[in-house]
C-alpha cells in the first residue's frame, strides 16, 4: 500500500502525538489532483512518486482524507493532472461532475492553445468552475525551462478570469522560480493588471529550499490579489519566513495529493533541494539500502508547518485560517 496514512500503525500514533493537538477540526486542500479512469492514453501510468498510478478519483479522496486527518471535518480544491499527452477535456469533465461546490471546488485545466476562447468560456460557466489551473508544459512552444508566466497565461485567458473573478492557479516556471526577475516582473504584471483574478503561487512559487524565497516576497508581499500555497513545502524556515513575512490571511493550506500521500520528504542540500523517496523516482534520490523507515511528504509537511507555528508564536487563529478559514473565504468570493 503505497499510501501513508493512519491506516499504518506507525502513522496513526504520530498523527496522536504530533498532529491531533495542532490541527484545527476542519481542514481545507486547497491543492488536489483528480483523474479519472481512461485520461491517460494507450495503457500508460502517472508515477506518484515512484508509484504506478492509472487513476486517482473522488472515490479515492473520500477514502484519504478521514485517513489522513481522522477526526477531521474536509474539504477540497481538485483539479486534473496537467500533461499534455493526457486527456485534460475528459478530465475537466469528471472534476465538474464530483465536486458539489459545498466542499469539493473544481478548477479547470487551462491550455493556452485552446482555439475557441468563447466555448472556454462557456465551460467554465456551465461547469461553474471556481478557477483555472494553468501548466507550464501546456507552453508547448519553448524549452520547459524557457517557458514564461505569460506564455502559460496570454491575455484571453487572463481576461477570461478578470471577468469572472476567478482564481488562477499557478505553477510557476523556470529554473531559478520565484528568484527568477522575469517571474517577478510577471506576476506583478498579472496582480496588476488583472485586479479582479485571484492568483495562488503553487508551492509558494515553488520555493522549495530557504535561499530561494529570501529577498522574494518583499517585492509580492503587498499585492492584494496574491494568495499562497504551501503545497510540498516541507522545509520549516522557508515556511517560517512565510509566515513571517507575508499577510496571514493569504497563507492557503495545500498538499498536491496524490503525491503528497506517497512515502518521501523534501531536502535542502548547498542552496538546492531535492526528494527523497524509498523507491527509484525520476525527482528523486531514492533510499537504495533500506535503511530509512518514510512517512508522507504530506505529514512531513505537517511537522515543519507546526514547528515554524511554534518558533513564531502564532496563535490557534493563525493555524486555523491557514488551514481553513482563509480558503472558504477566497472560494466564496469566486463564481
Amino acid at each position: 500500500m503505497w499510501r501513508e496514512t493512519t491506516q499504518h500503525e506507525r502513522n496513526r500514533r504520530m498523527f496522536h502525538e504530533e498532529f491531533d493537538g495542532f490541527l484545527p477540526d476542519a481542514v481545507f486542500d486547497f491543492h488536489v489532483h483528480l483523474m479519472n479512469r481512461g485520461v491517460i492514453p494507450g495503457g500508460k501510468t502517472y508515477s506518484c512518486a515512484g508509484h504506478a498510478l492509472t487513476h486517482y478519483d473522488m472515490d479515492d479522496l473520500l477514502h484519504d482524507l478521514p485517513a489522513v486527518y481522522p477526526g477531521r471535518h474536509t474539504g477540497a480544491v481538485c483539479f486534473g493532472f496537467p500533461n499534455v499527452r493526457y486527456v485534460h477535456a475528459a478530465n475537466n469533465a469528471y472534476v465538474a461532475r464530483v465536486c458539489d461546490r459545498e466542499r469539493f471546488f473544481p478548477f479547470r485545466l487551462i491550455d493556452p492553445h485552446e482555439p475557441d476562447h468563447a466555448a472556454v468560456r462557456d465551460d467554465i460557466v456551465r461547469n461553474r468552475f471556481s478557477g483555472v489551473k494553468p501548466y507550464p508544459g501546456y507552453a508547448r512552444t519553448k524549452d520547459i525551462n524557457d517557458v514564461e508566466i505569460h506564455d502559460m497565461l496570454p491575455p484571453w485567458v487572463m481576461e477570461i478570469a478578470n471577468d469572472m473573478g476567478l482564481i488562477v492557479m499557478l505553477h510557476i516556471p523556470r529554473k531559478q522560480r520565484l528568484a527568477d526577475p522575469l517571474n517577478q516582473r510577471q506576476i506583478v504584471e498579472l496582480c496588476t493588471l488583472y485586479p479582479r483574478a485571484k492568483i495562488v503561487l503553487a508551492h509558494v512559487g515553488r520555493a522549495y529550499y530557504l535561499k530561494n524565497v529570501l529577498g522574494n516576497l518583499d517585492r509580492l508581499k503587498t499585492l492584494p490579489n496574491l494568495y499562497y500555497d504551501l503545497a510540498m513545502v516541507s522545509n520549516w524556515e522557508v515556511l517560517e519566513h512565510v509566515f513571517a513575512t507575508v499577510p496571514r490571511g493569504r497563507i492557503l493550506y495545500g498538499t498536491d495529493t496524490p503525491i503528497a500521500l506517497a512515502p518521501g520528504t523534501s531536502v535542502e542540500i548547498n542552496d538546492q533541494y531535492t526528494y527523497v523517496t524509498p523507491v527509484p523516482w525520476e525527482l528523486s534520490i531514492h533510499d537504495v539500502h533500506h535503511k530509512l523507515v518514510f512517512t508522507s511528504f504530506l505529514y512531513e509537511g505537517l511537522r515543519a508547518i507546526r514547528k515554524a507555528v511554534t518558533r513564531l508564536s502564532l496563535d490557534d487563529r493563525f493555524v486555523r485560517d491557514v488551514f481553513y478559514e482563509n480558503a472558504i473565504s477566497l472560494l466564496t468570493t469566486a463564481p
